[in-house]
């Protein structure tokens, strides 16, 4: 009899680690996760900082997915923020690069991180080989992915470069959502900037392909890149509501969001050719197709 496939999720609980959840178990695999607060079924209780954790099921991990860290857009980036964003990211990778040695049957190791890395203000699409950029996100991105890298030698991996993850259960376009809602939506900004995106369900897509193909590297996970002018105007005409307001002007932006504010005001194009060329399919790659799909749910 074919042993269950055991995967092991840290950050289990956020957006895409509950949908990722849901794809394993449809699959058939079994999931474990992670978790501070470990009171539910299939949680295992962990901290980073202190280095403690529950270790009875890690001899039937077969897949460890690294999904951990501090949310990035919902607290401003006072100096005692960015690093607790660090730690969350950087401490927790490597005690699992350390967690490791206790998995005898783990086979594979997806790392995330961001998209937000390359350097901002350069009239190009980004590749996975271009530069890390010197700003704060860039930074964090390159110390979470050298943590990533304490994974060679133990088992394959893969490093995604995560865009803004589109979901009808969270994240982003529900922020997107609520001043268009209230008949308030507007670009942000010049609007003309462009925002790399992601439907959560070719994410999950992704991952999963990474782990059938035993992908090695690092990887754009994106699916195309709008303006947000486009994409505001797109959910405006999906929640049937007006859209002819002024742009919201980005000194306001950064006044009320302070350095966070890049997170809507960068101007970033990123390629996937990439990972197309490994032969994934997007399903969800154009910003209409998307948005339809999420709300038709």
């Amino acid at each position: 009899m074919e042993e269950t496939k055991t995967v092991l999720i840290a950050g289990g609980s956020g957006l895409i680690g509950k949908q990722l959840t849901k794809v394993f178990k449809e699959r058939g695999y079994r999931v474990y996760k992670l978790s501070r607060n470990a009171r539910k079924q299939g949680h295992i209780q962990w901290d980073p900082k202190t280095k403690q954790v529950d270790e009875k099921y890690f001899s039937r991990i077969h897949v460890l997915i690294n999904l951990a860290g501090a949310n990035i857009g919902d607290k401003n980036w006072s100096a005692s923020r960015k690093q607790e964003l660090i730690d969350s990211r950087v401490q927790s990778t490597e005690f699992l690069s350390e967690l490791a040695a206790k998995m005898p049957k783990l086979s594979y190791y997806v790392g995330a991180s961001g998209v937000n890395c390359y350097e901002l203000g350069q009239n190009k699409v980004f590749q996975e080989t271009d530069e890390y950029g010197t700003d704060f996100l860039s930074t964090l991105v390159h110390d979470w992915e050298k943590a990533h890298d304490r994974f060679e030698g133990i088992c394959p991996y893969m490093k995604l470069r995560i865009a803004m993850v589109l979901s009808n259960r969270g994240g982003s376009l529900t922020a997107m959502k609520r001043p268009v809602f209230f008949g308030l939506g507007s670009p942000l900004g010049s609007g003309n900037q462009y925002h790399p995106w992601i439907h959560i369900d070719d994410l999950c897509r992704m991952i999963v392909f990474g782990i059938d193909q035993q992908l090695e590297g690092t990887f754009n996970a994106v699916a195309d890149c709008d303006t947000n002018r486009t994409m505001m105007k797109g959910i405006a005409k999906y929640m049937h509501r007006p859209f002819f307001l002024p742009p919201v002007p980005s000194g306001i932006l950064k006044f009320i969001l302070g350095e966070r504010s890049m997170l809507v005001l960068s101007d970033l194009r990123v390629s996937n050719d990439k990972i197309k060329n490994t032969g994934f399919e997007f399903k969800l790659d154009k910003l209409n197709k998307a948005l339809k799909a999420l709300f038709a749910k």
